[in-house]
């Protein structure tokens, strides 16, 4: 059952929701920002909120929803507008906010459809991200550890950058790794180096930028003053940092030193339980050797088929042969499993040298869990998109 409150100034919403299935409106609709607060002293225990941009009260809607976050920040906000404003969404999206909708152009059943999809998909999600806690701890990839070992030396051996062929589903493991080790307490520092083609920001809902390098970028002041990595950090949520625009710390994106790479690993790792680093699929990148020189362990996914096992092993056969890093340094999961698939024991048998992991099934809900920060775009854009047949 999710448990919402509505702060639309409008009751007929909130009454109409309460009529809907899995859904518990948890008091009458609020009529005033302050009563916001006062739900909130009273109840933390509220899943959604909805709320409206012309409840009246003291502060301004994003000044509202940062002290809304301060009070309850596992609370999810649906936004409703006046009218289309693009310049707000952006900065509405930097604070979280997935869901944007505009009065009197949303039904309540669009708005049920979406208070209640991501409860569907949450227990089929928790059970790929429990399946993959089984096989990293199995294969002694450590997520818990009684031993009482200092800050210092866990910190020191967990930098774990993702491998694979393109479309293989790094950036969506590099994800789920994130939030499986969240749940552990543990703090963690995903960067985004597929220089290339990088998607994490998308994928988490953030722009790529924070606003101090937005603001340089705008003033063409990136050479004057001098980026630290500290700069580029964006905060997703208590445990999780994302790093989007590394190649901002070197004279060129395809001119990236191994030097450099180590002073940043060495600098930042000392503030992390994990650093996740989603690479670059493309083998003629140095910095990608780099990287796998300075990680303390590698996870490269393959999928089960013909094509994709015969392109990992020439990627593999480049990490080892011409860069030289172990094969005891990466370790192989099978990702994208299902029916058709090659039986994971003639892969083993392929892949002999290299230890696997397990594997992780095909799910589709992921594609759906991902496009979760697509659903605002303009309906007639949608409408086109919809007749393309790929």
């Amino acid at each position: 059952m999710i448990k919402i409150v509505t702060a639309l100034a409008n009751p007929k919403i909130a009454e109409l929701l309460e009529k809907e299935k899995n859904i518990k409106v948890m008091i009458p609709d609020i009529q005033y920002q302050e009563g916001i607060f006062e739900t909130l002293n009273e109840n933390q225990n509220i899943d959604k909120l909805l709320l409206s941009q012309l409840l009246p009260g003291k502060n301004n809607l994003k000044e509202l929803i940062t002290k809304i976050k301060e009070k309850n920040e596992k609370i999810e906000i649906l936004v409703f507008l006046e009218e289309k404003n693009t310049s707000l969404e952006k900065d509405l999206r930097v604070l979280g906010i997935e869901h944007i909708f505009y009065h009197n152009q949303t039904s309540v059943e669009e708005i049920s459809k979406i208070l209640t999809k991501k409860r569907e998909n949450i227990n089929e999600l928790k059970e790929e991200i429990q399946n993959l806690k089984r096989i990293l701890e199995k294969n002694n990839i450590k997520i818990e550890d009684n031993k009482k070992e200092t800050v210092e030396e866990i910190k020191e051996n967990q930098i774990i950058p993702i491998l694979g062929t393109g479309g293989v589903g790094k950036s969506i493991i590099t994800i789920q790794m994130a939030n499986m080790l969240q749940t552990q307490n543990k703090k963690i520092l995903i960067i985004d180096f597929d220089i290339l083609n990088n998607s994490l920001h998308t994928m988490l809902g953030v722009k790529k930028y924070t606003k101090k390098i937005q603001r340089k970028i705008k003033e063409n002041d990136l050479i004057r003053s001098k980026i630290t990595i500290q700069d580029l950090i964006i905060k997703i949520n208590s445990s999780i940092d994302l790093i989007s625009g590394i190649n901002l710390l070197f004279d060129s994106k395809y001119k990236i030193s191994s030097e450099k790479i180590y002073q940043i690993i060495k600098e930042i790792k000392k503030y992390y339980d994990y650093i996740l680093i989603d690479t670059s699929s493309e083998c003629f990148f140095d910095y990608t050797k780099n990287i796998l020189e300075n990680s303390t362990q590698c996870i490269f996914l393959l999928e089960g088929n013909i094509s994709e096992i015969k392109k990992a092993k020439q990627l593999l056969n480049i990490y080892y042969i011409h860069w030289k890093i172990p094969k005891n340094k990466i370790k192989l999961l099978i990702n994208k499993y299902n029916e058709n698939a090659i039986e994971e024991n003639i892969v083993k048998n392929i892949f002999k040298e290299y230890k696997i992991l397990g594997r992780i099934r095909l799910n589709e809900k992921y594609n759906q869990h991902i496009n979760e920060h697509f659903k605002h775009m303009d309906k007639q854009i949608e409408k086109e998109y919809q007749k393309i047949k790929i």
